[in-house]
C-alpha cells in the first residue's frame, strides 16, 4: 500500500506516545516461559525497548529513530546491559535513502538492498509497527507490510525478508480493560502461523498479540500482553532498566 494511502496525504501528528512507558508480559501462548518487555517513547521517533526475566542480571536494550515519513526504522542499536548498568553494543542496522540497508554484527557487516517501502521486525516485538499504527488513515482497512528479521538459521545471522504480513480488522473489543480494535495477522512473513493483534481504540497504542509463531529462540509461540503504562522522564529512564535487572536479587 503506497504512503499516501496508508497515512493519508501530508504530515500527521503523532499521538501523544513520547513521555510514557509502556510495560508488556511476554510468553508463550500458553502463558509459559514469562519475561518482560518495557517499551519506551522517549521523543518523537525515538523508541527503545527494553527486555528483561525477572531474576536475571542481563537484560536487551534495542533503539530505534524512526523515519518521518514512512515510519519504519531508519537506524537501530542493540545492546546487552547489566545489573549495574553497563552497555555492549552488539547490533547496528542503518537504512539508507535508496532503501539499502547496512548491518553490522560484530565484524560482520552485511548490506541488504532494497528494502520493501513498509517494514517491522517482529523481534523487536512489533514495537515499531506500535510507534506507525497510530498514525494509519483508514484503520477499518486491510493493512500489509513486510517482516525483516535476522535468519538465525545462517552463521554468521543475516538479515532476511520474510516476507509480507496482513492485518485485518475483525472487530472493536472491550477487554484487559480498554477498548480495542481486533485484527487477524497472518502471511509468509509469520511463515503462515499468525494469530491476533490488538490496538487501543482512541491513542492507537499496541496492547496484545497472539501469534502461533515464535519471535525469538526459547518459545515456542509469542504472546504479548500490555500490563501497565507510565510517565518516564529521560533521566529517570537508565535507573528503572538498573532496578528492573536488581530485583530480586
Amino acid at each position: 500500500m503506497a504512503l499516501a494511502l496508508l497515512f493519508g496525504c501530508g504530515a500527521q501528528k503523532s499521538k501523544p506516545l513520547p513521555g510514557r512507558v509502556f510495560i508488556y508480559e511476554k510468553s508463550n501462548l500458553d502463558g509459559s516461559n514469562k519475561g518482560k518487555i518495557a517499551v519506551y517513547y522517549e521523543g518523537f521517533g525515538q523508541i527503545e525497548s527494553f527486555k528483561w526475566h525477572e531474576g536475571n542480571k542481563k537484560g536487551t536494550k534495542v533503539s530505534a529513530d524512526m523515519d518521518p515519513n514512512s515510519h519504519t526504522v531508519k537506524h537501530f542499536e542493540v545492546f546487552r546491559v547489566d545489573h549495574l548498568g553497563n552497555e555492549q553494543l552488539s547490533a547496528v542496522l542503518d537504512v539508507a535513502e535508496d532503501g539499502t540497508i547496512k548491518i553490522n554484527l560484530g565484524e560482520h557487516e552485511q548490506l541488504f538492498d532494497a528494502g520493501p517501502e513498509q517494514w517491522h521486525s517482529y523481534d523487536f516485538d512489533f514495537a515499531s509497527l506500535g510507534y506507525a499504527y497510530p498514525m494509519i488513515k483508514e484503520k477499518d482497512k486491510p493493512i500489509s507490510f513486510n517482516v525483516l528479521d535476522l535468519d538465525l538459521k545462517e552463521s554468521p545471522p543475516q538479515l532476511k525478508d520474510f516476507g509480507e504480513v496482513e492485518m485485518r480488522f475483525l472487530e472493536q473489543e472491550n477487554k484487559w480493560s480498554r477498548n480495542l480494535l481486533k485484527y487477524t495477522i497472518d502471511g509468509p512473513g509469520l511463515d503462515h502461523r499468525g494469530g491476533h493483534i490488538w490496538f487501543e481504540k482512541s491513542e492507537g497504542y499496541l496492547v496484545a498479540f497472539e501469534i502461533e509463531k515464535p519471535d525469538e529462540p526459547g518459545y515456542k509461540s509469542g504472546k504479548l500482553l500490555l500490563k501497565e503504562v507510565l510517565p518516564m522522564k529521560k533521566q529517570d529512564w537508565p535507573a528503572f532498566k538498573k532496578a528492573a535487572l536488581n530485583k530480586g536479587h
